[in-house]
């Protein structure tokens, strides 16, 4: 009986943390973008919304508002066009905290398999060898050419928004290039990059910063953990503030000076563990931590 208890009190502990982990995140609607790239493929805006929705859910630090699910309410809500400029109404629809809104201004896919085979061609005859090695290095060349034949890039505007004020916190224009072996993978690959560029932005405007909270042998701890989007195998840099900053007789920050890296080795909720390389001799109860 008392082995089951426990069972039952693991259970529900690990579905509360799991709970608690997902309420701290911040909810991200993103809408539909929309194709304005004159590109035939017509999924093209699918595919680089999906991969906008995976590069936030695996960042850590986002939920993503079920998209089926979102479009149903909003449609029901009389928004037919569901990259519509209203982001507060369609936010707090969706109870999300953010709304991703925009639009592919450029999409394409280059087949280059002949300009592999004629750069292929032109190595061998200006190259050194026996007429046997530039036979070889052109078979090479042309049979080898399908595995990155295939060049896709894309391109596309997107505003991150605030639903709660309405505040646009940046708007820009990005892109992503990727090579594969059919047109497929190509455009799949650019629109993977161009997420992860999205991402690295957003990453900037809402930097990671914690502080050390305490140090245990080997162990830093720091104060926050996975509602940061920290995950284990994360390089941290962490420093220590020295001299004020001072501008006009005004204190307007403090001077840092970088300590060591640290890795981090576990998470949790609230608070996350690292591991300096090397000694953590000198880390110190208040230095600050940001990624590396």
């Amino acid at each position: 009986m008392k082995k089951f208890l426990s069972s039952i009190a693991i259970l529900i502990f690990s579905l509360s943390f799991a709970l608690n982990v997902e309420a701290a995140r911040k909810v991200v609607a993103v809408m539909p973008l929309e194709n304005v790239s004159g590109y035939s493929e017509k999924n093209v805006a699918e595919i680089m919304t999906e991969q906008i929705i995976v590069a936030l859910q695996n960042s850590g630090q986002y939920t993503v508002s079920e998209r089926l699910q979102m479009g149903t309410v909003l449609k029901e809500q009389g928004f037919q066009n569901l990259t519509s400029d209203d982001p507060i109404e369609m936010g707090a629809m969706s109870s999300a905290d953010y709304s991703v809104i925009g639009k592919v201004t450029m999409a394409s896919v280059k087949d280059r398999s002949a300009e592999n085979v004629i750069t292929a061609l032109a190595a061998a005859a200006i190259g050194s060898g026996d007429e046997e090695s530039k036979t070889k290095a052109v078979l090479s060349g042309i049979f080898g050419s399908s595995a990155d034949a295939f060049t896709g890039s894309i391109e596309l505007d997107v505003r991150f928004v605030d639903n709660r004020t309405g505040a646009v916190i940046f708007a820009k224009s990005f892109g992503g290039s990727q090579r594969g072996s059919d047109s497929a993978a190509a455009l799949n690959g650019a629109c993977k990059v161009a997420a992860e560029n999205f991402l690295r932005e957003l990453q900037t405007v809402n930097p990671f910063t914690a502080r050390v909270a305490d140090t245990y042998g080997e162990n830093i701890y720091i104060d926050q953990g996975l509602a940061s989007g920290l995950k284990r195998g994360d390089v941290l840099v962490i420093s220590r503030e020295t001299d004020p900053i001072v501008v006009n007789g005004k204190i307007i920050g403090m001077k840092q000076t970088a300590i060591c890296t640290a890795t981090v080795i576990e998470v949790t909720l609230d608070y996350a563990i690292c591991r300096a390389e090397g000694t953590n001799y000198f880390v110190k109860k208040g230095d600050i931590v940001k990624r590396g």
